[in-house]
């Protein structure tokens, strides 16, 4: 069983509970019963990081709890501006309940240091997207204007795979098996030159299985622009 599989042997990459907030987070690699790949990963090993069980049971709760309030009044929306979007609400947080803050600062503190040599900030916000059951994410690769060298995100509620693809050669593909709880990093040759998507209720497949998608939402870190 796929599910079983993943939960039982997953690769624990850091140690959550014993790492201080000041602390460096050392993060590589990826479970290979989690990632598909056409070729090798581009790059070197931290160009895509993928942890499963980043966060507990308890914190996925306490930042659902935060983000219902967020969401109260928001609608799901079928137009996104730059048409990469569709079954979505959006918003930017900064404020956070206590125990959820504990997490958005790790979150950020793994973004910040998946790249070494040089002095990143993550963006003050936490980019928090809410996809319905019909909704998906089309191949982009976000802008330079509002986003640096690492991009870092946390899945919430459902499962859900993640394609990328190389602008280059359309023949480099990457499918991610995002479980709930999981964390995703994104940088170097994989955060400029793969697009990346979340594939639609009706595309959701793993290597041949069927993939169940339901409500997501995720937490997405950013790390500021650079000149």
């Amino acid at each position: 069983n796929l599910f079983r599989m993943a939960w039982r042997t997953c690769i624990l990459l850091f140690r959550r509970c014993t790492t201080s907030p000041r602390q460096a987070i050392v993060l590589s690699g990826f479970p290979p019963h989690l990632v598909d790949c056409s070729v090798q990963v581009a790059g070197d090993s931290r160009d895509f990081v993928l942890v499963p069980d980043f966060i507990t049971p308890e914190e996925e709760q306490s930042l659902m709890n935060d983000v219902g309030l967020s969401f109260r009044r928001l609608r799901y929306q079928y137009a996104h501006w730059d048409q990469a979007i569709e079954g979505y609400r959006e918003t930017e947080k900064s404020q956070w309940q206590a125990p959820s803050q504990v997490v958005i600062d790790r979150l950020k503190q793994s973004a910040i240091s998946a790249v070494d040599g040089k002095r990143l900030e993550a963006l003050p916000g936490v980019h928090v997207l809410d996809l319905a059951k019909d909704g998906y994410i089309r191949p982009h690769v976000d802008s330079i204007k509002h986003c640096g060298d690492v991009i870092a995100g946390v899945s919430l509620l459902s499962p859900c795979v993640m394609k990328l693809q190389c602008e280059d050669d359309a023949t480099k593909l990457i499918h991610a098996l995002l479980l709930p709880r999981s964390l995703y990093i994104m940088r170097g040759e994989i955060r400029y030159k793969y697009t990346h998507a979340i594939l639609s209720a009706e595309d959701s497949q793993f290597r041949g299985s069927v993939i169940p998608k339901e409500r997501r939402v995720s937490l997405v870190c950013r790390t500021a622009p650079t000149n």
